[in-house]
């Protein structure tokens, strides 16, 4: 498990944005694609529990699962802050193993969690067990980038976050593309400054470097979710065909629990 995900306060900073156009994008897939209406929601990879808070605001239920201690403890201090046990629950768990006998309605893998898983097995795993995991019909909203077309980009995004005085600078970027081996070196720098006292971090991550048929493929070997649209990481639908590239940034994927 990477070292970035032991500091969930830090984390929790620097990724903090406004959820609430995402989330309504949410809504209007679910409309579009689910046959019956959405109320209880699966995320796996719940980090901080971001969307733990949010998605309730919304009307919806959600229970989120992940393997790092540290970022558990913290989702479920959050999730007691709210003071209410059906609307949101933070529990343990990994992507290859976790599975819910037909609990929810549709399921959420936001900013390429699901890349952190590096080989099609288990990758097929983690797709028939969320497939398994959800009322038939019922969608996995999958949100990753795939691998440039051309030259990767190779140039730095760094943007800084703050709350209660404390600040955080992150840098994201590629380091390099294994394209035979299908893996993403990237590395992540944070830069704190804790009310005048500064620190840093530097984490380097491996992820899956996805092809843009990769996820077709492996969702249909898992016989749990069909393939059903993609959307651009501006919430348009795309044409049925369209060829996902890393130029066109992070895409939503919708597969549908058969």
């Amino acid at each position: 498990m990477s070292d970035l995900y032991r500091h969930p306060e830090h984390y929790d900073i620097a990724f903090t944005w406004d959820l609430g156009p995402e989330i309504e994008f949410f809504g209007r897939v679910f409309a579009e694609h689910v046959p019956f209406p959405v109320r209880r929601i699966l995320e796996p990879c719940c980090g901080t529990g971001r969307f733990l808070l949010e998605l309730p605001r919304h009307g919806y239920s959600v229970t989120g699962y992940d393997r790092s201690p540290e970022m558990l403890e913290y989702a479920r201090r959050r999730v007691a802050d709210l003071g209410d046990p059906v609307a949101a629950r933070a529990v343990g768990g990994d992507m290859v193993t976790a599975l819910f006998d037909r609990e929810f309605d549709a399921a959420l893998n936001s900013i390429n969690s699901i890349g952190y898983l590096l080989s099609d097995e288990e990758i097929v795993a983690h797709l028939r067990n969320t497939g398994a995991s959800l009322v038939k019909g019922g969608v996995y909203i999958v949100h990753i980038a795939c691998e440039w077309e051309g030259e990767p980009d190779l140039g730095q995004n760094t943007w800084t976050m703050e709350r209660d005085g404390l600040s955080v600078t992150t840098t994201w970027r590629i380091e390099s593309e294994d394209r035979d081996a299908r893996l993403s070196q990237q590395v992540c720098t944070m830069e704190i400054d804790d009310h005048g006292k500064k620190s840093s971090h530097t984490f380097r991550e491996t992820l899956r470097l996805w092809r843009h048929y990769d996820l077709k493929e492996l969702v249909s070997r898992s016989q749990a979710l069909e393939y059903a649209a993609l959307y651009s990481e501006s919430f348009e639908r795309l044409p049925p065909g369209t060829r996902a590239t890393g130029e066109m940034g992070n895409l939503y994927h919708v597969l549908r629990a058969v």
